[in-house]
């Protein structure tokens, strides 16, 4: 058996595990509960992840990943306001799967600061979200200023808090929630459609 496949199983199990727990609102689990949840041995768990926080790291990284994997397969050369319409919907997708885990676990720190100090996931979504704002000012559908504050708004509007408790809490449908955070980034954002 591939060693290296049977730590990467682990890993994911137990990563999957995290959002199983942060899901139920267990925010203060041990590594050994999350060892327990996701059926892997205590020793195993703490390879991967020494502290809790590292593992609720790792899967506030994942999910970040798994919204960056799904806007980069959006085409680029679509219509920038049709990309614009496929980034919220595909937004929305994403954080009704984790957002309600996601929530629990949030820096601290501003998007714009992590921004300045070069955190690769926030870089990465300032940039693809930067892309489409860029084609849309080449298209003359808006005018941006600052494109940071631009993202940072876009950023804001679609927060997975604000998802969840629209989802959640509000019972609304994915495309209700889609349709009015798209409007609302559309009109703070000046996009004309």
């Amino acid at each position: 058996m591939n060693t290296r496949s049977d730590a990467q199983r682990s890993r994911t199990v137990l990563v999957d595990a995290v959002g199983n727990l942060l899901d139920e609102g267990r925010i203060g689990f041990s590594i050994p509960e999350l060892a327990g949840a996701a059926g892997v041995g205590v020793a195993t768990a703490y390879r991967h992840f020494p502290t809790p926080q590292d593992a609720m790291q790792a899967f506030h990284r994942r999910a970040i990943e798994q919204l960056l994997e799904a806007l980069a397969a959006i085409d680029r050369t679509t219509d920038p306001v049709e990309r614009f319409h496929r980034f919220c919907r595909t937004w929305v997708t994403q954080a009704r799967q984790w957002g309600p885990a996601v929530r629990h676990i949030r820096s601290h720190l501003g998007f714009i600061e992590r921004l300045a100090a070069g955190d690769p996931s926030i870089t990465a979504m300032h940039d693809i979200l930067a892309d489409v704002l860029d084609a849309l000012v080449r298209e003359g559908k808006t005018t941006l200023d600052d494109r940071t504050y631009a993202v940072l708004l876009w950023i804001t509007i679609f927060d997975e808090r604000v998802v969840y408790d629209l989802s959640v809490h509000q019972h609304w449908s994915a495309e209700r929630v889609t349709d009015q955070l798209t409007r609302a980034a559309a009109g703070a954002l000046g996009i004309r459609v």
